[in-house]
């Protein structure tokens, strides 16, 4: 059976006082678009719907779109990224390194970062994920394998899963 994804939504007149999560996506319910949110921006970003797109190319002011993207693969250490026409970015990859390298350079440090570990272990330990040390240019992880007698070791060399989100430097 398919699963079903429902967003958070609204008119247009609702979202224009909603200021939503970073890295949120509503749909506007009157225009029939979607809008991507950056935590200050009231009514967030409209994306342009292929239908909407004058004849000229020439967008509204408010609507973005992908202007650069990278699919993961081995040359680039499994790493991706999608860059819109408003300077957000979205990237993320897989590494068993301690230090990450951002394919693309943030605008400051305030960006969003999403840290998971993949562990499989036999005896019911838990993998703790954190970060610390971050720059424009990337973050060091931190993580610990925690098992049921409260026994910390240190995992650091385990696979881990990365997304990160703000506005890229210009």
């Amino acid at each position: 059976m398919s699963r079903q994804i429902q967003l958070r939504r609204g008119t247009a007149t609702e979202h224009e006082s909603f200021i939503g999560a970073v890295g949120e996506i509503t749909m506007d319910t009157t225009n029939q678009t979607l809008r991507v949110h950056d935590g200050e921006t009231p009514g967030g970003v409209a994306l342009a719907r292929a239908d909407t797109v004058p004849e000229d190319g020439q967008l509204p002011e408010n609507y973005d779109f992908v202007v650069a993207s990278q699919a993961p693969t081995a040359e680039n250490n499994y790493t991706w990224y999608r860059r819109y026409q408003s300077g957000w970015v979205e990237q993320g990859g897989n590494s068993k390194a301690i230090d990450i390298t951002l394919p693309i350079e943030m605008a400051d440090t305030k960006y969003h970062i999403q840290l998971t570990g993949t562990c499989v272990t036999a005896n019911n330990n838990v993998y703790l994920c954190g970060y610390r040390d971050v720059k424009t240019t990337g973050f060091s992880a931190q993580c610990n394998v925690v098992n049921s007698s409260n026994n910390t070791a240190n995992a650091n060399t385990s696979p881990k899963n990365w997304i990160v989100y703000g506005f890229c430097a210009q």
